[in-house]
């Protein structure tokens, strides 16, 4: 397998100014990380935009930043940004997307396929949010001589949580998972949540949680043969 370099974030809430004001910016700043720090591939693990009325303008500002790139760009959907009927994903922008732009769109999980960096991507694009959606069900075991890095968007349950909530994930879930790296999507802030021999990480919003702006990053995971997963958390600059 390759040596690669995976640049992973979400919850990016594009089209949200009241809430979100900096979010047109900071996913500039996101794309010209990827080339600074030499990505293989940008993940965006979920809520890329804020909800399905954003504007078209929104849309395209979007896909004109991830045309810029000379990596594939990964979007799974996520709570805000859902892949059902009415998907911000099946709007007329989309038809004209930059050919490194991929997102995934099968409810029951499907693979993604990139021979020539030797990495599978894994994901289920979530229809609805509810505690019936469980992100992590049906992930594959990896191909032999690839990378299998799968990309989740829900809540993670620590051991003491007893709250139900929806889009679930459960430690026993990533105990078992069989890829190498799971990035995750849903909370605001960074956190590490791995459990067995996945390594798991909320990548956070780019610009940090709401009233922590300082605390603002992305993922930057070196996967490094035979099978060793590294990852560390970068400031953008603005």
């Amino acid at each position: 397998m390759k040596k690669l370099r995976l640049i992973h974030t979400s919850d990016t809430h594009l089209g949200d100014p009241s809430g979100h004001p900096r979010a047109d910016d900071v996913l500039e700043s996101v794309v010209d990380a990827v080339g600074r720090l030499s990505g293989d591939a940008l993940l965006l693990a979920g809520d890329v935009f804020d909800n399905e009325r954003v504007s078209n303008d929104v849309l395209e500002r979007f896909l004109a930043q991830i045309a810029r790139l000379d990596a594939p760009a990964i979007v799974l959907p996520g709570n805000h940004d859902l892949a059902h009927k009415t998907s911000v994903y099946r709007r007329p922008p989309f038809d004209h997307a930059p050919p490194n732009l991929r997102v995934f769109r099968q409810p029951d999980g499907e693979t993604l396929a990139f021979p020539d960096l030797e990495l599978e991507l894994w994901g289920r694009a979530m229809l609805s949010h509810t505690p019936d959606f469980r992100p992590l069900h049906g992930m594959p075991t990896p191909t032999e001589g690839r990378w299998l890095v799968a990309l989740a968007h829900g809540h993670f349950h620590d051991e003491a949580d007893r709250e139900q909530r929806s889009s679930p994930i459960y430690p026993q879930d990533i105990a078992a998972a069989p890829c190498h790296y799971l990035a995750l999507g849903h909370w605001d802030r960074h956190a590490d949540v791995s459990r067995g021999s996945a390594t798991a990480v909320y990548s956070g919003c780019p610009y940090g949680p709401i009233g922590a702006p300082q605390q603002g990053a992305i993922c930057v995971i070196d996967l490094t043969p035979p099978a060793t997963v590294t990852y560390r958390l970068e400031r953008l600059t603005e």
